[in-house]
C-alpha cells in the first residue's frame, strides 16, 4: 500500500516515551522513563517495530531460568507486518501482523489511532487493551532518526 501516509512515514523512528494510562487516570512506563526501540517504515507500508527497557541485564547463565525468560518477554516487545490501510476521519492506521512476540498477534490485525505532532514526531495509540488485569491505553512517542533528538538509541 504506497501512498502518500506511507511515503511520509517512511524511514527509522526512535522510540521516546512509552506511557500506558488506565480509566483511572493511573500510569505505568512499563520499559522505564527511558524506554528504548525503533520503528522502520518502507514507503510500500511494510514495517517493524521493537522496544523494551533501556540496560536489560543479560541472562546470568548460558540457559536462562524461567524468571530470567518471563523478564525478558516483560522487558520487550516486537512485531512486524504490512500497513493495510489509513482512515484519515478517525485518525488511524490498520496493520496486519505477520510476527510477533505476541503470537496472539500473527495473522491478525492491529489498529492504531495515529498522531502527527510535526514532521519528527509521531504518537501511536492503541485502544482499550487489557494488561496486568486492567484497561488500558497505550501511548508510544516516536521521534524521527536524525532529527536532532537525544533520546535517539
Amino acid at each position: 500500500m504506497e501512498d502518500e501516509r506511507t511515503r511520509w512515514l517512511a524511514g527509522c523512528w526512535d522510540l521516546a516515551e512509552c506511557i500506558f494510562t488506565a480509566i483511572d487516570g493511573s500510569t505505568h512506563s512499563p520499559w522505564g522513563e527511558v524506554p528504548i526501540g525503533m520503528l522502520l517504515f518502507t514507503p510500500s507500508g511494510e514495517f517493524a517495530a521493537h522496544g523494551g527497557r533501556r540496560g536489560r541485564a543479560p541472562f546470568a547463565g548460558e540457559n536462562p531460568t524461567p524468571d530470567e525468560k518471563r523478564q525478558a518477554y516483560d522487558d520487550y516487545f516486537s512485531y512486524y507486518g504490512r500497513v493495510v490501510s489509513f482512515d484519515d476521519k478517525a485518525g488511524t492506521m490498520v496493520s496486519v501482523v505477520e510476527g510477533a512476540t505476541n503470537p496472539g498477534w500473527i495473522g491478525g490485525q492491529q489498529l492504531r489511532c495515529l498522531d502527527v505532532i510535526d514532521d519528527a514526531t509521531i504518537v501511536l495509540r492503541t485502544l482499550p487493551l487489557p494488561l496486568a488485569g486492567r484497561r488500558v491505553v497505550g501511548r508510544m512517542t516516536w521521534r524521527r532518526r536524525g532529527a536532532g533528538d537525544a533520546s535517539a538509541g
